[in-house]
């Protein structure tokens, strides 16, 4: 049945051809229908309960999403006239942008001072009133608890100007592109006007926006890149200019089918999905190598075209649906992914597998048919160098076998110095300015991570009761004293502000009032004397139940965040039960706990992946003691790789910890090749086990390193990427897939040998005393 197939598209090449570009043609078109989201929203489930818990908190007070202008001097101090004015034009001109809805500053930081009876109330300096002693008011900036670390750096050179942004839901990644878009026009307007300060974009919007400007540098440069390397390699290794047409063929029809097809479907790609075509591009060459140098050895071997074809499709056929059956098990399993883009990557590049082997039984065959044969692969081939690297393995495989086991053992107890964070501040490199802002904002205000506490009175006007403000306060401190905590702002803060300035700034009164009623009349003072625009909303609920307390930490990992918001939970139950804290929020802590979570739930996808490819193993192979040995090599590759990443980097977050699925299908995919070769040897040649070895070797020793060669400089390519979660991603890929081919072809071979020679030895015996049996007869 399988011969037939083939001789039909052998015989009718260009039906079959016209066919596979009438598909191309109409799915390809399905990718105009692709849209694109950066909102990293899309990072989580509806039912990740981290993202539940943020979108409660904005839906009570304000949505976080914001943008910030960072402003530093560089020739002139911050407190000069110029460096004043430029401040306050910021400020002021910040609120005609699209979709701002509030501007916080230290222009407008709402200053409160007593003068005789009255309490004044008012923006921290304004233009036309500026004192004479400006040294005078940057120490009063620096010495205000509410604003040192949160408006203004400690030197008093660097403040932040927050814009809070109203994104409607329906279409939040087009509002986010125009707020950006219009501030980053505005601040190349203004820059030119005051060259002696630096001013920088940073924000959540910034991000969501450069997240995708980054995505689509990737796509439009790597994939290039990805192309040119993977051309190199193959004319280097292949030699033969019309395998590489058909190979670059090939693999953009992959690319364009898959994409095509999930255009029709209506996807949305994400960031992380825009690591696929890379994926599906440098996975797709696996299978059309395999044929073309098998092809090529036929020839060698002195068959001629079409003889040499058919047995090179009709062997491989096996070998190469099995493979990319157990690659598609191994991206499958990221469904077990609590993160939905990596359920959708996974999808998408099953989808691409399973394209790009469609077209290799139906384009390659018929399009190597009408090709004229390479006329180099008729002539004795060289293969020496393949023969002896086999006869090296086999001669010392005991010592190649104890130092292989050392050496895994010895990388793979490194995997425990990885450090399980996501540090989505770095996402990007340098070349982006919302990276400098950030690494700049840490740097001067140092408070680079929030978190956020909903303190919750559970009755209209609670927050006014001085036991729950007592708590709220005790609360406060106790943050304050924790390590790594840059600032706290809570309305306890506030309170103990205006008890002092009614009390004639005496510091003894910088406390929470005596009476609840006084504590809610400082308040309604203080409320009623705010400007439009800069009310409480976002600290306070409309009926006066609950308040939100904020602090911001240095940059640290996710199980530094993890801890602290353990512990301050405890700490509120304890010592705070009025305010009836049960959790901690802030997108710092959505994303530790996804990464958690998410190398929890990837540890699980990949045991089952395993478990299902050994038995698809044991099942193509039709041996139990292969499907066992094959184990090996399809696990210790990422053992060693997270050992040697441990050493490298040191830490594994949501991107690289899918890595162990991604890798566990593509490995597989050489171990299935050798063993696949060996065991028709063993089983159809009659061959014994060092000559299996060395028609393994002989077959698809050569395809396997030309396609480990691909796989890794297609996959070392995303080194160049700007989304740094890719660039892990790709690199860590790439390490796996080299120890993979390492394990191949120094690990296997020996552990074949000591495993089939005892069995084959046992076979021996058992033939010998039975023709003795006989011959006593």
């Amino acid at each position: 049945m399988l011969v037939r197939y083939f001789e039909t598209i052998l015989k009718h090449p260009l039906i079959t051809l016209l066919l596979v570009a009438t598909t191309l043609s109409g799915l390809g078109a399905g990718v105009a229908n692709l849209t694109f989201t950066s909102d990293f929203r899309t990072y989580f489930s509806d039912e990740n309960p981290e993202l539940q818990a943020f979108e409660a908190m904005e839906d009570r007070f304000t949505r976080q999403d914001n943008l910030y202008f960072l402003v530093s001097s560089q020739d002139v101090s911050l407190f000069s006239p110029r460096g004043l004015e430029l401040v306050e034009f910021l400020t002021e001109s910040a609120w005609t942008l699209p979709h701002v809805q509030r501007v916080d500053s230290m222009q407008n930081f709402q200053n409160t001072e007593v003068d005789g009876d009255e309490l004044i109330i008012d923006n921290f300096y304004l233009m036309d009133e500026l004192p004479d002693d400006l040294q005078a008011l940057q120490r009063k900036a620096i010495s205000h608890p509410d604003m040192l670390l949160k408006n203004i750096s400690e030197d008093g050179e660097v403040t932040g100007i927050n814009l809070t942004l109203y994104l409607p839901d329906g279409d939040s990644a087009l509002a986010s592109w125009e707020a950006v878009h219009s501030a980053r026009q505005f601040l190349d307007h203004v820059r030119p006007d005051y060259p002696e300060f630096q001013i920088e974009l940073s924000g959540s919007a910034a991000s969501n926006v450069t997240m995708g400007e980054a995505i689509s540098q990737d796509i439009t440069s790597l994939l290039v890149i990805s192309f040119s390397v993977m051309l190199v390699i193959m004319l280097v290794m292949l030699r033969t200019f019309s395998g590489v047409v058909l190979v670059t063929a090939l693999i953009g029809m992959s690319v364009l089918i898959t994409l095509g097809l999930f255009g029709w479907l209506g996807y949305t790609m994400t960031p992380p999905t825009g690591f696929v075509p890379t994926a599906v591009m440098t996975i797709a060459v696996a299978d059309t190598i395999h044929i073309l140098v098998s092809y090529y050895y036929h020839l060698r071997e002195g068959d001629n075209k079409r003889d040499a074809l058919m047995n090179s499709l009709t062997i491989n056929f096996s070998p190469v649906f099995v493979t990319s059956i157990t690659t598609m098990i191994g991206v499958l399993a990221l469904n077990t992914s609590d993160s939905p883009p990596y359920r959708d990557m996974g999808n998408m590049i099953a989808v691409g597998v399973m394209v790009a082997w469609a077209l290799t039984i139906t384009f390659l065959p018929a399009a190597l048919q009408l090709l004229p044969a390479p006329t180099r692969y008729k002539a004795r081939g060289q293969r020496v160098w393949m023969d002896a690297f086999a006869n090296r393995v086999i001669k010392h495989h005991k010592v190649l076998f104890v130092v292989m086991l050392a050496v895994v053992a010895g990388s793979a107890t490194m995997a425990n110095r990885n450090i399980i964070t996501e540090r989505w501040h770095e996402f990007f490199d340098e070349s982006f300015e919302v990276r400098r802002a950030v690494d700049h904002i840490e740097e001067s205000l140092k408070g680079l991570h929030a978190l956020y506490f909903v303190a919750d009175s559970k009755q209209a006007d609670g927050i006014n009761n001085v036991e729950f403000l007592t708590q709220l306060d005790a609360f406060d401190r106790w943050l304050e004293a924790q390590p790594g905590v840059v600032h706290v702002s809570a309305l306890s803060d506030t309170i103990k502000r205006l008890n002092k300035n009614l009390h004639e700034d005496n510091e003894d009164w910088y406390r929470i009032p005596e009476s609840s009623e006084a504590a809610a009349q400082y308040l309604l003072l203080y409320e009623l004397s705010l400007p439009m625009g800069l009310g409480l909303d976002t600290t306070l609920t409309s009926d006066r139940s609950a308040t939100r307390l904020s602090a911001t930490l240095e940059r640290t990992d996710s199980a530094s965040i993890r801890e602290l918001e353990a512990r301050a939970v405890e700490w509120a139950k304890t010592h705070a039960p009025l305010l009836n804290i049960t959790e901690t929020t802030g997108l710092d802590v959505v994303f530790a706990n996804l990464t958690h979570r998410n190398v929890s739930s990837m540890l699980e996808g990949t045991a089952l992946a395993l478990v299902l490819i050994s038995l698809l193993m044991v099942a193509a192979l039709r041996s139990f003691r292969l499907g066992v040995i094959s184990m090996v090599p399809n696990v210790f590759p990422a053992l060693m790789a997270y050992g040697l990443w441990g050493i490298l980097v040191g830490h594994v977050d949501t991107a690289t910890s899918v890595v162990a699925c991604l890798s566990l299908g593509i490995v597989v995919d050489d171990t299935v090749h050798f063993l696949s070769k060996y065991n028709y040897a063993r089983v159809t040649l009659g061959r014994n086990v060092e000559d299996a070895i060395r028609y393994a070797f002989q077959t698809v020793g050569v395809a396997l390193l030309i396609t480990s060669a691909i796989l890794v400089g297609g996959f070392t390519v995303m080194e160049f990427s700007h989304f740094l979660p890719s660039r892990a991603m790709g690199l860590l890929l790439a390490l796996t897939i080299a120890v993979a081919l390492i394990i191949d072809f120094l690990l296997l071979p020996p552990l074949l040998l000591l495993v089939d020679r005892r069995q084959q030895s046992t076979l021996d015996d058992a033939v010998k005393d039975k023709l003795n049996g006989q011959s006593a007869q």
